[in-house]
């Protein structure tokens, strides 16, 4: 399950933005909805005149409330009407900023939460006289956000935000009690339990000592000392604090409410620990109540309907804690088939959700956090659909299902991008809206790689407003492209189901694609095989054994290692393929999870005993398949129905300056690869030496290349994936923009149409492994941005044997109309191996990506 799920859902309740306030209605209405009805408190300012500050006094009640959708809808409409003069855009502007910036936080949306918060703080500190308290309740929220994933950052802001409260400790005992309570919240994250109580334990000190009992702030901190409890398995007084916070929380809130919601998913999760099944359920049904707005069925067989959510982010999680619950009855208790069926429809309903979420969200740090949510998800889904196999006599309508979540599992961000430009193709949206898409991503993806890079919080501050505002451009632009054109709309977000024959349709006879899951919560590995005829399932065992022989076999290629090489590269081959390969197959589709993304499959040896054997009489993979890699099965077998034109790009700095180490032999391969697209009939555009800029490659015609080959140097940063790029010759004109490095981040804003992209460059294939999207780096943003197949490497390549290998796969690229890019690249690996360059380490490290 999630690493203290519950803790990250009830950090809501510590919002509490009451600074100085626009008006003293304001403020004294926001002070009461800590005791009043806030129903009736809605309704008085409803009767009130419809200013500006009315309807976002509404949104925020709306928003305490815990009606986040009525609140959005709201506030969406304020920031709508706001204009760019500093003067207009007054504290109720920074206000609804930074409420707007919250809602997102509450829906899973951290990075897009702190675009918002950041610009909140830019424009409290523009309008003058606006109490500095209004600054620190800001930085309290930016701290709420940072405090799941980045402790150091939260307690920073925590700190500054404290300091300005300090200021007038008897005014704001409030809101230093609740830095207090979120300082605790990030020791538990950390697992410092003892502290953590202790802390909280201080503060419902305090807050008893000097207001009234029964207010949501003492169900807040007794729901979390509760959870402390549960943690450390001291059950009884768990479920006491429970008990507690949820009578104050439906004497203030009602029935429904989503930190209701969420006490009743710890009571839940108590109840699991000691095995009371069906008093796990009950409580997990009347969570998923809370969390709705007209669910009532407490009957585990039922679920509310997707549209019946309040907060979506939390109902995922309550749907993955009921499907997780079943399964254990099934396994702890029952054995009824019925109740792992009833998973997979939480299951499925949590996937739906995930879908309207994914949908709803255009912040990459956010879509990514999401797929990580949906890569667990789906890890659970395949895990009780392959139970549901076994115990199924006919059919393989389960092992069908198992395998529709494994591909949701891969690569979602690259498949919706392939979708979404299918669907501008068919909606048939004009160039000129196209380009100024264009214009709008590529000035975004500049603007955040700039904030990056940057450290002074001056430069840092017109970077972030810059961005905001470039982004909320883009964001109406797309809303307007949706509602203009409704069909692009239909098509972008369709659900398309993965069936096992439509793939199957599109593999020759000799063909099986080899698909693998990782399943760490089982310590296993599934794989998937399918091949024109057969479908089929191998459970792996040992991950963790695997993944050190992974990591040992790319050791032994890194750094040459010929006899330990021989052993772990066989025993490598003996775990991933359990029960070899059929003999009418000879190419191999290899859609890699997690680790395996970071070696070749290509130089895996089948001979059992190879000790006396040299590199080039090994028995590799690749002598006796074609093998190319997959993000996914779906997207290798997608019909892109493309037109190509004839016409390459190449570029090749040779020299860099700047201390960085020349490539001489890529001379030879430059002048090579122009020489093969003149024999092809291709026209070419040479950036070679002093042409080779980032300002001449980013102000070309990339949409007009069919082949666009880089033979350059690679640079891999696995903390920050967007950081990675490609070196060019750095600029003799002193471009300001351009640094010579194109980065990840810029990459995704270009619009490429290539067959084939080579990045003929150290570690291209490498990047952050990012659960449910695979390796982040060049690769993927390349694919991403229009690129259909492509060459990677794995590790730093040696600059004569690359170029030597670059010559042979270009030698035998289309010379017949049987040729494909896997088959020319085998010829040149087999070449190599029958050469001075027999070592895996000199042509293993190079992939190809697609056909």
């Amino acid at each position: 399950m999630f690493k203290h799920p519950i803790f990250f859902l009830l950090f809501l309740i510590s919002i509490n933005s009451n600074g100085q306030l626009l008006s003293e209605d304001y403020h004294r209405t926001i002070e009461e909805s800590r005791s009043q009805n806030i129903d009736q408190l809605i309704q008085r300012v409803k009767d009130l005149a419809p200013t500006l500050e009315n309807k976002a006094l509404i949104a925020e009640l709306n928003f305490l409330k815990g009606r986040n959708d009525l609140a959005k809808e709201i506030l969406e409409q304020l920031l709508d009407k706001g204009s760019d003069s500093i003067a207009e855009k007054s504290e109720l502007y920074a206000r609804n900023l930074k409420n707007y910036g919250l809602l997102l936080w509450n829906s899973g949306k951290t990075d897009q939460a702190l675009e918002y918060l950041h610009q909140s703080l830019y424009y409290y500190e523009q309008v003058e006289d606006v109490g500095m308290e209004n600054t620190a309740d800001v930085l309290n929220n930016i701290g709420l956000v940072y405090a799941q994933t980045e402790a150091k950052k939260a307690i920073r802001n925590y700190e500054k935000a404290l300091e300005i409260y300090e200021t007038n400790a008897t005014k704001y005992l409030d809101k230093i009690i609740q830095i207090s309570i979120n300082i605790s919240l990030v020791e538990v994250n950390q697992g410092n339990y003892v502290n953590a109580l202790r802390l909280l334990n201080q503060a419902l000190g305090k807050w008893e000592e000097d207001h009234q009992e029964g207010l949501p702030t003492e169900a807040f901190i007794k729901a979390n000392i509760g959870a402390i409890y549960l943690q450390t398995d001291q059950l009884i007084l768990a479920e006491d604090y429970f008990n507690e916070a949820k009578e104050i929380y439906q004497q203030n809130y009602g029935t429904r409410h989503s930190e209701l919601a969420n006490v009743f998913a710890q009571l839940s999760e108590l109840k699991l620990k000691q095995k009371e099944y069906e008093e796990s359920l009950s409580f997990i049904q009347r969570a998923l109540k809370a969390n709705s707005f007209s669910f009532e069925k407490l009957q585990f067989s039922a679920n509310p309907k997707a549209d019946d959510v309040n907060n979506l982010n939390l109902q995922v999680v309550l749907l993955l804690r009921k499907a997780n619950i079943l399964e254990s009855f099934y396994f702890g208790y029952s054995l009824k088939k019925s109740h792992l069926s009833y998973a997979l429809d939480a299951i499925d309903l949590a996937d739906e959700l995930l879908a309207i979420m994914r949908a709803g969200t255009s912040n990459k740090k956010d879509l990514l956090d999401l797929s990580i949510l949906s890569a667990e998800l789906f890890e659970d889904g395949q895990r009780i659909a392959l139970q549901l196999d076994d115990v199924t006599l006919i059919g393989d309508e389960y092992l069908h299902k198992a395998f529709s979540y494994s591909e949701k599992s891969k690569s979602a961000m690259l498949f919706n991008a392939v979708v979404e430009a299918e669907a501008k193709s068919f909606a048939r949206i004009p160039s000129e809206l196209l380009d100024k898409e264009k214009s709008l991503t590529s000035k975004m993806a500049y603007l955040n790689n700039q904030i990056s890079l940057k450290s002074d919080p001056l430069q840092l501050n017109y970077l972030r407003d810059r961005y905001f505002q470039v982004k909320s451009e883009y964001q109406k632009f797309i809303d307007d492209l949706e509602e203009v054109y409704p069909d692009y709309f239909e098509l972008k977000h369709q659900s398309k189901e993965v069936k096992i024959k439509n793939i199957q349709a599109e593999l020759s006879p000799a063909e099986a694609i080899f698909e693998y899951s990782m399943a760490p919560k089982t310590n296993e590995i599934y794989l998937y095989i399918i091949t024109k005829e057969d479908f089929t399932f191998r459970r792996i065992y040992f991950r963790d054994e695997i993944i050190k022989y992974i990591k040992a076999y790319r050791n032994t290629m890194v750094y040459n290692l010929e006899g330990s090489f021989k052993q772990i590269s066989h025993s490598l081959f003996e775990y991933l393929f359990p029960k070899g390969i059929d003999d009418k197959i000879k190419k191999l589709v290899i859609v890699p999870d997690g680790e395996l993304s970071t070696i070749p499959f290509d130089a895996l040896v089948q001979n059992e005993n190879s000790s006396g054997l040299a590199f080039y009489e090994l028995n590799y993979l690749i002598k006796g398949y074609e093998i190319n890699y997959a993000y996914s099965a779906n997207l290798h077998q997608r019909d892109l129905d493309k037109e190509y034109t004839k016409s390459s790009l190449l570029v090749s700095p040779i020299e860099f300056g700047k201390g960085i180490a020349s490539l001489p032999a890529s001379e030879a391969e430059a002048e090579h690869f122009t020489n093969w697209c003149k024999e092809q009939e291709f026209i070419v555009n040479s950036m070679v030496k002093e042409s080779a800029t980032e300002e001449n490659f980013k102000k070309s015609d990339l949409e007009n290349y069919r082949f666009i080959h880089l033979a350059t140097h690679g640079t891999v940063n696995m903390e920050a994936p967007d950081l990675s790029g490609v070196y060019f010759k750095p600029s003799v004109n002193d471009d300001q923009n351009e640094d010579g490095i194109l980065y990840v981040g810029e990459i995704y804003g270009l619009s490429i149409n290539a067959e084939l992209v080579v990045l003929s460059a150290c570690e291209t294939g490498l990047g952050k492994i990012n659960r449910g999207e695979g390796v982040m780096g060049l690769g993927q943003a390349f694919a991403y941005s229009g690129a259909d197949n492509l060459i990677l490497s794995l590790w730093k390549v040696a600059d004569q044997s690359t170029s030597l290998l670059m010559k042979s796969f270009y030698d035998n690229n289309l010379k017949t109309e049987e040729d494909s890019f896997a088959s020319s690249l085998r010829k040149a690996k087999l070449d190599l191996i029958n050469s001075d360059y027999s070592a895996p380490y000199y042509w293993a490290p190079f992939i190809l990506w697609g056909k």
